[in-house]
Protein backbone atom coordinates (compact mmCIF):
# COMPACT_ATOMS: atom_id res chain seq x y z
CA UNK A 1 0.00 0.00 0.00
CA UNK A 2 1.47 3.47 -0.69
CA UNK A 3 2.48 5.69 2.05
CA UNK A 4 2.58 9.46 2.73
CA UNK A 5 4.34 11.63 4.86
CA UNK A 6 2.46 14.00 6.76
CA UNK A 7 2.83 16.17 9.91
CA UNK A 8 0.32 15.66 12.65
CA UNK A 9 -2.35 18.87 12.69
CA UNK A 10 -3.81 17.84 15.79
CA UNK A 11 -1.30 19.67 18.40
CA UNK A 12 1.69 22.24 18.29
CA UNK A 13 3.95 19.25 18.70
CA UNK A 14 4.23 18.67 14.69
CA UNK A 15 5.05 14.99 14.73
CA UNK A 16 6.10 13.71 11.41
CA UNK A 17 3.90 10.72 10.07
CA UNK A 18 3.76 7.72 8.00
CA UNK A 19 0.50 7.40 6.51
CA UNK A 20 -0.59 4.13 5.03
CA UNK A 21 -3.73 4.77 1.93
CA UNK A 22 -5.64 2.85 0.85
CA UNK A 23 -6.85 5.28 -2.14
CA UNK A 24 -8.07 8.85 -0.61
CA UNK A 25 -8.54 6.34 2.93
CA UNK A 26 -5.76 6.72 5.74
CA UNK A 27 -5.72 3.09 7.16
CA UNK A 28 -2.94 3.56 9.23
CA UNK A 29 -0.57 5.77 11.46
CA UNK A 30 2.55 5.72 12.53
CA UNK A 31 5.60 8.21 13.46
CA UNK A 32 8.19 8.85 10.56
CA UNK A 33 11.39 7.53 12.06
CA UNK A 34 13.52 10.28 9.67
CA UNK A 35 11.42 13.08 11.04
CA UNK A 36 13.99 16.00 12.65
CA UNK A 37 11.79 16.71 15.78
CA UNK A 38 9.71 14.00 16.61
CA UNK A 39 12.03 11.22 15.36
CA UNK A 40 9.57 8.63 15.00
CA UNK A 41 7.32 9.17 18.37
CA UNK A 42 3.76 10.26 17.97
CA UNK A 43 1.28 10.15 20.69
CA UNK A 44 -1.88 8.47 21.09
CA UNK A 45 -3.95 11.42 19.28
CA UNK A 46 -1.19 10.61 16.47
CA UNK A 47 -1.73 7.09 16.24
CA UNK A 48 -5.77 7.34 15.84
CA UNK A 49 -5.47 9.88 13.00
CA UNK A 50 -6.64 7.05 10.35
CA UNK A 51 -9.90 7.13 13.09
CA UNK A 52 -10.22 10.41 13.06
CA UNK A 53 -10.03 11.39 9.63
CA UNK A 54 -12.84 8.63 8.71
CA UNK A 55 -15.26 9.99 11.72
CA UNK A 56 -18.63 10.47 10.49
CA UNK A 57 -18.74 13.42 12.13
CA UNK A 58 -16.06 15.20 10.69
CA UNK A 59 -16.59 18.12 9.07
CA UNK A 60 -15.39 18.52 5.28
CA UNK A 61 -16.50 21.41 4.33
CA UNK A 62 -17.30 24.94 5.80
CA UNK A 63 -20.02 25.67 7.28
CA UNK A 64 -22.37 28.80 7.36
CA UNK A 65 -25.26 29.55 9.70
CA UNK A 66 -28.72 30.67 7.22
CA UNK A 67 -31.67 31.26 8.71
CA UNK A 68 -30.21 29.51 11.76
CA UNK A 69 -29.11 26.50 11.05
CA UNK A 70 -25.97 25.15 9.70
CA UNK A 71 -25.24 24.68 6.28
CA UNK A 72 -22.76 23.73 3.64
CA UNK A 73 -20.61 26.19 1.77
CA UNK A 74 -17.64 27.12 -0.16
CA UNK A 75 -14.53 28.81 1.16
CA UNK A 76 -15.49 31.85 -0.69
CA UNK A 77 -18.83 31.77 0.82
CA UNK A 78 -17.25 31.37 4.06
CA UNK A 79 -14.48 33.63 4.07
CA UNK A 80 -17.48 36.37 2.74
CA UNK A 81 -19.26 35.52 5.75
CA UNK A 82 -16.27 36.32 8.24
Amino acid sequence: MPTALRICPLCEATCGLTLTLDGSRVTGARGDRDDVFSKGFICPKGASFPEIDADPDRLRTPMVRKDGRLQEATWAEAFDTI
